[in-house]
């Protein structure tokens, strides 16, 4: 009906049509004022009954509302589309509900990040919070510059997730356009568009709040996020059933930052950006043994690990029952070849040490030489001192302690000699362990007696045969949601076989692998980005299309 007037006007001269019926007596005048009726009566019908638009109907036509200044605004949704985004949205919701009811995260993003909407600071935790998550959608929706309205298809999916933090409930895709006429949303969305434009630079495309905090928890948990986050940001790009070439380079922006895995690096000191932090669980039961237990390969590793823990553990009761307990060398040295799983090993004896009371925070600061040696005559010291300083009540990790032995010149033997003191001296706050290639360990210790005197401890990591390697591979596809295809499988396996066949010197084992997965994932977004219909299956399997093609 295109007016009100309209249908009123049918009404009224329907009415005097009835009323010259019913008091005229002319013959022919009555015939006339009969068939004027029945052309008014349908012409009535029309003007006032219209056809209704049903917007969960998956046979419809593409519904088009026209919307700010001309731009067309596609409301039509298809039920695959829905589905898709409906499982990423629930997922993202796990680790919403997760943050919420966790005091660390409510802590780190407390401390973290200074949120602003407008000229005011947000300061409830709850809400600072929600508001880093729509952020963080927002953000996929500005880097893939789709359209940042609630009405648009491309935007449903930012849109839900926000109705859904807010309490709204679950929807189906018989009742998925109720989502347009919710208001929690549309309430919060000019105050999402004004806090995200105040707190992130146009062309930032690397920064993602939530994960900015996760960073300083748990890294497992972050890389989690980040695949989250390409997940729903390819979604929303393949809306159109195309993906532009400015849309695959954000999505490969994102898949860049899903790199490193093993690694739990929480924030950095930004005067000394070579030290990583580690942070220990701060929940009471951490369950060390089983992470340990669940490592791939390692056997003999976990053998002088549980020995140490057994040792400790009989020590401690000892002097509870009044009998003397022997000293015990709580430094260690791990020696092995690169990506062999000794900074992950440390960090679970972090916390084991916590668990049975060697240390009293359980955390560990990762360094190498650059990490602690200066550039001129006295700052070696005071840099040292201050990485040691962050370690106290945990575990210093010294990547590559070797290289810190130069010739009589080289300020590294400062640095050895300030932490041979420092050992000393915070002997009860403070474990130690050095780390890098056997021989070069070995003639590092060596060369200083004490060096000698204080690690007799080694540890040794070997490096992973073909079927541990394609285990990492594995583990890493379940961690991320992603399946393999039969043929990849035998495909993969047959790859790490020859690679290890052919390894050299600078084999990076586990490192090797996590470049053999981002890699993978890199073709496999390729791949998936010529087709139209993307479902849950596609976008999870890896087939052997996607496998590096030799070692």
């Amino acid at each position: 009906m295109n007016g009100l007037g309209e249908k009123i006007g049918c009404v009224f001269w329907g009415i005097v049509m009835v009323f010259l019926l019913l008091t005229t007596e002319h013959p022919l005048l009555y015939g006339v004022l009969t068939t004027a009726g029945i052309i008014l009566f349908a012409l009535i019908i029309s003007k006032i009954v219209e056809p209704k638009t049903n917007l969960s109907s998956s046979s419809k036509t593409t519904s088009m509302a026209n919307h700010g200044g001309g731009r067309y605004i596609d409301r039509d949704i298809d039920r695959n589309y829905f589905e898709q985004i409906s499982k990423v949205v629930d997922d993202l919701m796990t680790v919403y509900d997760a943050a919420i009811s966790s005091q660390e995260f409510r802590d780190a993003a407390s401390d973290g990040i200074a949120l602003h909407n407008g000229n005011q600071t947000i300061e409830d935790v709850t809400s600072k919070i929600q508001y880093l998550f729509w952020i963080d959608m927002a953000h996929c929706c500005k880097g893939l510059r789709l359209p940042y309205d609630r009405l648009d298809k491309t935007s449903y999916a930012l849109f839900y997730f926000m109705e859904r933090t807010m309490g709204g409930k679950k929807l189906s895709y018989d009742n998925y356009h109720d989502l347009y006429h919710y208001s929690n949303h549309v309430m919060a969305e000019s105050a999402l568009k004004e806090c995200y434009f105040s707190c992130h630079d146009a062309e930032d495309s690397n920064f993602f709040a939530v994960a900015h905090v996760l960073e300083k928890i748990d890294e497992l948990q972050k890389q989690k996020y980040l695949v989250l986050l390409y997940r729903f940001a390819s979604i929303i790009a393949k809306a159109d059933n195309t993906v532009t070439e400015e849309e695959a380079k954000f999505l490969n922006s994102i898949m860049q930052l899903q790199s490193d895995g093993n690694n739990i690096a929480v924030a950095g000191d930004l005067e000394m950006p070579e030290t990583e932090y580690y942070k220990a669980p701060l929940n009471g039961n951490f369950g060390s043994r089983k992470e340990l237990d669940d490592l791939i390969g390692l056997e003999s590793v976990k053998q002088e690990v549980t020995a140490l823990t057994n040792y400790i553990r009989i020590q401690n009761a000892r002097s509870q029952k009044g009998l003397k307990a022997s000293p015990i060398t709580y430094h260690c040295v791990f020696t092995g070849n690169p990506g062999t799983g000794k900074t992950t090993v440390a960090r679970i004896l972090a916390n084991i040490y916590k668990e049975l009371g060697v240390v009293s925070k359980g955390h560990l600061v990762e360094t190498d030489r650059s990490g602690l040696v200066g550039e001129y005559v006295g700052q070696t010291a005071v840099k040292t001192n201050k990485v040691i300083d962050h370690a106290l009540g945990g575990i210093l990790f010294i990547d590559e302690a070797y290289s810190l032995l130069g010739d009589e010149k080289d300020y590294g033997r400062e640095a050895i000699a300030t932490l041979l003191k420092r050992m000393e001296d915070d002997r009860k706050r403070l474990v130690v362990i050095l780390a890098g290639y056997t021989n070069e360990m070995k003639q590092f210790i060596s060369s200083n007696p004490g060096l000698q005197s204080r690690f007799s401890r080694y540890i040794e990591f070997p490096d992973y045969n073909a079927d541990e390697l394609y285990q990492i591979f594995c583990k890493q596809l379940k961690q991320f949601d992603y399946t393999l295809s039969n043929e990849a499988s035998e495909k993969l396996k047959e790859y790490f076989a020859q690679a290890v066949e052919h390894k050299d010197l600078n084999f990076g084992n586990a490192r090797f692998v996590r470049n053999v997965f981002e890699h993978t994932l890199q073709k496999q977004a390729n791949r998936l980005s010529k087709e139209v219909n993307l479902t849950t299956a596609k976008l999870a399997e890896i087939t052997k299309e996607d496998l590096p093609t030799e070692a």
